[in-house]
């Protein structure tokens, strides 16, 4: 029942915000108030004059199945207990269902498990485990697989996030393939497979801008089957602690969880039924540098220490996830109303910010409500500087500078980087389809066009041609945006990194938080994504969304991202950092230009 980034890296881009296309300007941020699709439909394209930013995760439904034992035809799945006609909540708590009656070759269901999730109260979906044994040659395999179909709202639009994680695992635990499936855009999804040889995994990419990555594999790593296991097996006692490696795909690395045990207490498990006693046990995710998963509070049987409740603030959804033990019956039914992520997933400033783009700068007064300090949520650029007067860090002064595009830097390397040019798999531009809007973009140019004309053109071709009529992408690559033309804010920033790289400038993502005004109420900052080139020894910013030909003081950043060998969403941590930390922001001052 651990949460970890299954079901939260599909949160990270589900804002929804929108660019007004005035005639006498490139482009206004305003929030879009509303939405116009549900149940995984399509939406509508805007009314003529908008582009939707709108970073999510695909509202794809059912991924087909996919197993390792590719020859082997699934196994059927034992019928669930029948609910008392009266549930209307998954309240009921089920056992691990019992091994199905199954041929080898079909293989044998010897562990499934049913939970539902909520939000404030709400169902938003499920969470899936089964773990088959299959025999060859005398020897007995698990195959087992961990499913997630969740369901948000963005403006009262509906969108699905779903993702798969499956291990092929020897009885004793022993890992032998990895694999982790998640969305990525249209007809496109993140598909990593992994095969254990000694101290690594050799994980290859599928789809053809796939590739092979080897990453470390220490002694004792487990898999989904042994996983689910674990904690009832070992039963630790109150005050033990114990700590596991398990396998991250949405990260592609080994995280280390840490387990400790609290003691009983008497709890209700859901709406209707009476307190019963549980034993409290806290899991976690060890640190990535700065970055924290929040903890999941288990409660458990006391005697068999199965997992029958879990509890995880999660800001990134909007308040606490809880997830029950439940039957399939009552996992499956269909969903109501869900929460909408917008008043969670974006920051509400004190005051607006008249002309923000066009200002000298801002300054804000930021304080972190998570463990992580403020002063380690922003970096110091050549735009953004920090002041911590502060000694814990959690309050600073962050001063955002409008940046002149033809300043120059001489001390600075006159190429930043191989990492910067090179093509890779989210930014794999050497393509004729990238190189053909490349030639596009600078069709107008004259031939002795310096870097910076050239990386504006494409700035102005990317915001003119892409067209924000496709809200299912999540991170889709260069190659698939050149082809659609359409996305969100991701989209416009991997195209236009790729174009820039098919033209010789070195280029990278930005990630972070824009400034964009809320009809009738006061204005936010969204997460936000742009891209940034090297010209003259120094990181120029600009943005397709908008068209500005360069950024001023709405952008602030959070991170930057080459996405060189990089087939995880590990760029995002920080992002998701900043989200956890839940920062408030005040406009302390702003500045006009000098005319």
């Amino acid at each position: 029942m651990s949460l970890r980034l299954i079901a939260l890296t599909g949160c990270v881009w589900s804002v929804a915000i929108a660019t007004l296309l005035a005639a006498d300007r490139p482009g206004t941020i305003i929030i879009r108030p509303g939405g116009s699709s549900a149940g995984g439909v399509a939406p509508a394209p805007d009314r003529p004059g908008f582009i939707v930013i709108r970073p999510q995760t695909p509202g794809q439904t059912s991924p087909p199945r996919e197993t390792f034992l590719q020859e082997q035809p699934a196994a059927p799945t034992p019928q669930p207990a029948t609910a008392p006609a009266t549930t209307s909540q998954p309240v009921q708590t089920a056992p691990a269902a019992q091994p199905a009656q199954a041929t080898p070759e079909e293989g044998r269901v010897v562990l499934e498990t049913w939970d539902t999730a909520s939000i404030r109260g709400q169902k938003i979906g499920y969470f899936h485990v089964i773990v088959r044994e299959y025999e060859r040659d005398g020897k007995k395999y698990l195959y087992a697989t961990k499913t997630q179909r969740l369901t948000i709202a963005r403006f009262g639009e509906r969108v699905q996030l779903w993702a798969e994680d499956a291990t092929l695992e020897l009885p004793d635990g022993t890992v032998l393939t990895t694999r982790m499936r998640q969305g990525l855009g249209r007809d496109q999804k993140l598909a990593l497979t992994g095969e254990v040889h000694g101290d690594k995994l050799r994980v290859k990419i599928e789809g053809a801008a796939g590739g092979e990555q080897e990453v470390p594999w220490p002694t004792g790593v487990v898999g989904i089957a042994r996983e689910a296991t674990l904690i009832p097996d070992r039963k630790p006692k109150m005050g033990e602690k114990l700590d596991y490696l398990y396998y991250e795909g949405r990260l592609n690395r080994v995280v280390k969880i840490l387990v400790t045990t609290h003691g009983e207490e008497e709890i209700t498990l859901a709406p209707h039924e009476k307190p019963r006693k549980v034993l409290r046990i806290e899991q976690g995710m060890e640190p990535i540098g700065n970055f924290r998963l929040p903890p999941s509070t288990l409660y458990c049987d006391p005697i068999s220490y199965q997992p029958l409740k879990s509890e995880t603030d999660v800001p990134m959804l909007g308040g606490r996830l809880t997830v029950v033990r439940t039957t399939k019956e009552i996992a499956l039914r269909p969903i109501g109303d869900v929460p909408d992520m917008f008043n969670v997933q974006s920051i509400r400033l004190d005051q607006e910010v008249p002309r923000i783009h066009n200002l000298a700068a801002v300054v804000y007064k930021i304080t972190s409500n998570g463990e992580v300090p403020a002063n380690k949520l922003f970096p110091t650029t050549d735009r953004q500087s920090v002041k911590s007067s502060d000694p814990s860090g959690k309050s600073i002064e962050l001063t955002i500078a409008a940046m002149p595009l033809t300043a120059a830097d001489p001390n600075a390397p006159a190429d930043p980087g191989k990492e910067f040019r090179e093509p890779s798999f989210f930014i794999d531009w050497d393509n004729d389809t990238v190189k053909r809007h490349a030639a596009a973009a600078v069709a107008g140019l004259p031939r002795d066009a310096d870097t910076l004309r050239k990386a504006l053109a494409v700035e102005s071709w990317v915001h003119r041609n892409m067209r924000a009529i496709e809200f299912s992408q999540a991170m889709a690559t260069c190659s698939n945006v050149a082809r659609t033309l359409s996305g969100d804010c991701t989209e416009y920033a991997m195209l236009s990194v790729g174009i820039c790289r098919a033209l010789g400038i070195p280029a990278r993502t930005a990630l972070g938080l824009v400034y964009a005004p809320v009809p009738g109420s006061k204005p936010c900052l969204a997460y936000h994504m742009w891209f940034e080139v090297y010209v003259d020894g120094r990181w120029i910013p600009m943005d397709a969304t908008l068209g500005y030909g360069g950024i001023g003081p709405g952008h602030v950043k959070i991170t930057d991202a080459s996405w060189h060998e990089e087939r995880s969403f590990a760029p995002l941590l920080p992002v998701l950092t900043v989200l956890t930390a839940s920062p408030k922001f005040e406009v302390i001052r702003f500045a006009e230009r000098n005319r």
